[in-house]
């Protein structure tokens, strides 16, 4: 079932890719136009390199079925010649007595025409066993095309939601410059009128200054990001692209045991290693085919004369045609058989380690995904609640400076504090997004970012 689904997602992924291909040849990209994720996601599918080379590699895999199945059938060679033969003056040539006797040299046409087939009936199973290798290898490079499609999506997500952290971070910067500005031009207000220090108008200034630099940072941390969306999207010809910057989800904390239960069965890298291990076995079965005989048949007609056949009756005169059945056994092949079972055996047992690898490697990381998902989670609602408190603190600590209750310093530390608590929001929001972008790759899931359940 799972299965069938996922034939039907590639085919929807080529579809929607063929789309994006005409939409982007007869419409140019507009720099004001708002991209949403699943936009950009669809963007780097038509643009990204590597599932260009994943198609391709499957388009290879394609061909060697049908090469494999090719073997299974009889092949056909027709042959025609054509031409003019001619005996120099030294040819010698033997008469009715077998006398040699010198000629003077002749000529003629000739004409030949020869029909070949042959076909394997038994080689000891190698052709059944390259068609099931390749069949299984072409399951696998299927399986490395979802993965890359995977692999892009949450690539892109991640580029998408840094740029959306440094934009959130570019705004929280802003208000940070506008609050320290208004403190400043408050201290200044109170030390015209007597109730302030110039100590405390050198400190509202370092604040100034300081959430300024801030701000040139956060500035320049969208730039960095923007050219990397850019890049994963490869679009090399524009500056710009307008995102989309809300952040809307439905948080939860995974299960551990059921995530790397439905990767174990669902995820696409470990379905395309298995799907090689089981060519690599058929592999081996192809190599042992080696000591066994091979059963086969022939058919041929040869017809050959010095002019063409009336009406092209090539059954007429001068032909000959033949049906041969023939076994062969290779007695002795210098251990080529040995060596290439050795092989084969050796490749079985390395995808063998790889799919092991990759499964040790697939319950490492999601169990580090629900980790850090489940931190993202929990740094939300504590820095949700900061932001409360760090608010209503900045409010108290304002007015206690104003009725002279307070410090300048009391109230540089309270803005900071909310500066920061907002930062932490946003970046335990996004960073809980990506985790969950690369969960359910690590799962072989459809990205819930992608359809639209998470953070749209």
């Amino acid at each position: 079932m799972f299965r069938a689904k996922r034939v039907i997602s590639l085919f929807a992924v080529a579809v929607g890719v063929a789309i994006m291909v005409s939409m982007m040849a007869s419409v140019a990209f507009s720099a004001d136009r708002i991209l949403t994720l699943r936009e950009c996601i669809e963007i780097a599918l038509v643009n990204n390199p590597d599932m260009g080379m994943a198609r391709q590699s499957l388009k290879k895999s394609e061909s060697y079925v049908l090469n494999s199945y090719g073997n299974l059938l009889p092949n056909l060679q027709l042959d025609f010649y054509a031409g003019h033969r001619y005996y120099g003056p030294s040819s010698v040539l033997i008469d009715g007595s077998g006398r040699p006797v010198q000629s003077q040299g002749f000529d003629y046409e000739d004409y030949t025409f020869r029909i070949a087939s042959d076909i394997v009936i038994w080689d000891g199973g190698a052709n059944y066993a390259r068609l099931r290798q390749s069949k299984r290898n072409r399951e696998g490079a299927e399986e490395e095309l979802q993965y890359n499609y995977d692999m892009i999506s949450a690539t892109v997500i991640r580029a998408y939601y840094n740029l959306v952290r440094f934009k959130k971070l570019t705004v929280v910067a802003e208000e940070s410059v506008n609050q320290a500005k208004q403190s400043l031009d408050r201290t200044d207000a109170l030390l015209e009128v007597g109730s302030g220090t110039r100590a405390d108008v050198l400190k509202a200034k370092v604040l100034h200054s300081n959430t300024r630099l801030d701000l040139i940072r956060a500035t320049n941390q969208i730039e960095i990001a923007k050219e990397d969306l850019i890049a994963v999207l490869n679009l090399e010809d524009y500056s710009e692209v307008s995102i989309d910057t809300s952040l809307v989800m439905n948080m939860s904390n995974p299960d551990p045991h059921s995530e790397i239960d439905f990767a174990m069965d669902n995820r696409s890298d470990l379905r395309g290693l298995r799907a090689y291990l089981e060519g690599a076995d058929a592999g081996v079965r192809v190599a042992k085919s080696g000591w066994l005989p091979v059963f086969g048949a022939n058919f041929g007609y040869y017809w050959s004369d010095r002019e063409m056949a009336d009406n092209l009756n090539f059954f007429r005169e001068e032909y000959s045609w033949n049906i041969t059945a023939y076994m062969r056994i290779n007695v002795f092949d210098r251990f080529n058989t040995s060596a290439n079972v050795k092989t084969a055996k050796a490749d079985y047992r390395i995808s063998e380690y790889q799919l092991e690898k990759s499964r040790i490697n697939a319950v490492r990381e999601i169990k580090s995904l629900i980790i850090v998902i489940g931190e993202a989670i929990e740094r939300v609602a504590v820095a949700s609640e900061t932001v409360e408190q760090a608010s209503e603190d900045v409010r108290l600590a304002e007015e206690r400076y104003r009725v002279g209750a307070g410090t300048m310093l009391d109230t540089i530390a309270a803005q900071v504090s909310l500066t920061q608590a907002k930062a932490d929001v946003i970046g335990a929001k996004c960073d809980y997004l990506v985790a969950i972008a690369d969960l359910d790759r690590a799962t072989g899931r459809e990205s819930r970012l992608r359809a639209g359940s998470e953070g749209e």
